[in-house]
């Protein structure tokens, strides 16, 4: 029997290289829709940055966003909330002071808006968020003053890899594996390392949505291609990683896809594996 619910993680799985959605991979996704399964779109991005693509879709899948952070049953503007697992306020004050400075940009997620500062020393990070995601941000001032006291859905250091190595390596002595797991640390891009409640992960978000339909996880299928996919990639019945994923991605998910994401993988993948016949 074929999955009940497909869930796609965006950037390097269902996105190409240059962030658009193939019109054959789109197609799939509507044959699925007109098959009765469900739809999903599990994203480390905002809101608005997911439901861009639902009018190529010509449909509003179901999102799991800000990498597990809020789930919606659909992306119409007034969809409901069904679960929301922010960051502590005291780890965002952490994170925004320790960063003033220093050679990256934060990212502030709040309320569907994204919230960063401006400076010499983080402006190519923030030109190439922007540029990768196609969201625009509202820069405060160094303090995030207006913002430091709310819960974000997450926040993002943004910078060079090499730098970003070392912090990682730092944050997850401190909060994350390594340490004492009061916070999910998660390498999503070489660019990106992201701070989340350790409720945020696609997995337990993707499992809240399944309980609000009334679908088993066993009964769902998931596609992705790095680590923070991990949690969704393991926790369903139909686990599959990219051909472009990371290593330890493959290893995770046990089944890799014949194509990368550059190609019109999923129009394959749905008519060799799940097309009624």
């Amino acid at each position: 029997m074929n999955p009940k619910l497909f869930a796609f993680d965006l950037d390097g799985t269902l996105l190409d290289s240059a962030k658009r959605l193939r019109p054959a991979n789109a197609d799939a996704l509507r044959q699925i829709r007109a098959s009765g399964a469900t739809v999903t779109l599990a994203s480390g991005r905002l809101g608005r940055g997911v439901r861009r693509y639902a009018p190529e879709l010509g449909f509003d899948p179901a999102l799991v966003i800000l990498n597990g952070a809020e789930v919606y049953t659909d992306s119409t503007p007034n969809a409901k909330r069904i679960y929301y697992a922010p960051l502590d306020p005291s780890y965002a004050k952490y994170l925004i002071n320790y960063c003033q400075d220093k050679p990256a940009a934060l990212n502030f997620y709040y309320n569907d808006t994204l919230y960063s500062t401006q400076s010499d020393k983080n402006a190519r990070w923030t030109e190439l968020y922007s540029q990768q995601t196609g969201v625009s941000y509202n820069f405060i001032d160094k303090n995030f003053s207006a913002v430091a006291e709310l819960p974000p859905s997450k926040i993002i250091f943004v910078g060079d890899p090499t730098y970003l190595d070392e912090q990682e390596a730092h944050f997850q002595s401190m909060w994350g594996t390594g340490g004492d797991n009061s916070a999910y640390v998660c390498r999503t891009w070489d660019y990106y390392l992201e701070f989340m409640n350790p409720n945020a992960t696609k997995g337990i978000g993707l499992s809240a949505l399944c309980d609000a339909l009334g679908i088993s996880m066993s009964e769902t299928a998931a596609y992705g291609d790095a680590e923070n996919d991990i949690p969704m990639l393991t926790a369903v019945g139909y686990g599959t990683a990219m051909k472009n994923a990371a290593p330890s991605v493959k290893q995770a998910a046990g089944r890799v896809t014949e194509m990368t994401n550059d190609e019109d993988w999923m129009a394959q993948e749905w008519i060799q594996r799940f097309q009624p016949q």
